[in-house]
């Protein structure tokens, strides 16, 4: 398989200060640009599947893809960023929030119904209020993950799409790479950074980190949240 891990198009909390972050914000006017410049580049991909994270900033960055690429998404509840859906910012202000339902979230893709959700998505919301995710919770759901896109997809050789997050990429990356890359020694995660890995059916290799020449530079951003 041929894995592009993409981070989301700038969101609201990426333009703020940290203690006005809120728990699921959308994408700004800068951060739609950088989306339409993504989906465009997008375009130069025979895309086989394409997955996104239940975060709005994820959806919404996934919806221009699909303005330009149409085709069945598929949500996958476990991409989600390092944490997980919570507000508040001091340790002791943090509370679970409940993250969008199945319907909600057809609505932030602007999607007339083909997309695959994972059926561990309720109608109560795909986070259910629960406290923040720790660390080490957060670094064992990337091997979970990293084990799935290992599982369903292999030594296809199919082009995957999967728009998530920069703590996120991070994580998998350690996952997929144990000892071989240091993802906080390669700089920044830019939105819409484009990150580029193989799978032969053995083994995972970095093609490319964080490419954002899809992008002018007045619109590289990478405030992280």
């Amino acid at each position: 398989m041929q894995l592009y891990l993409i981070r989301h198009a700038e969101s609201q909390n990426n333009a703020m200060s940290p203690h006005e972050r809120i728990e699921d914000p959308p994408i700004t006017d800068a951060g739609k640009q950088q989306a339409e410049f993504l989906s465009a580049w997008t375009r130069t991909l025979a895309i086989d599947t394409l997955i996104t994270s239940p975060f709005r900033r994820a959806l919404e960055t996934t919806r221009e893809i699909l303005a330009a690429v149409p085709q069945r998404v598929h949500v996958w509840h476990d991409i989600f960023e390092r944490g997980g859906c919570y507000r508040g910012y001091f340790p002791e202000e943090k509370q679970g929030a409940m993250g969008m339902g199945p319907a909600e979230i057809r609505s932030a893709l602007n999607n007339d119904g083909t997309c695959t959700i994972d059926d561990t998505i309720s109608k109560d919301g795909w986070w259910g209020g629960n406290v923040p995710e720790t660390d080490d919770q957060a670094a064992q759901r990337a091997g979970v993950v990293a084990a799935r896109l290992q599982a369903t997809f292999g030594d296809s050789g199919k082009t995957i799409v999967a728009v998530t997050h920069a703590d996120f990429k991070r994580l998998l990356l350690r996952a997929m790479l144990p000892g071989v890359v240091d993802p906080d020694r390669l700089g920044p995660v830019r939105n819409t950074g484009i990150t580029k890995v193989d799978f032969d059916g053995n083994r995972w290799q970095l093609d490319w980190f964080n490419s954002v020449s899809h992008l002018p530079a007045e619109l590289i951003t990478a405030n992280e949240a």
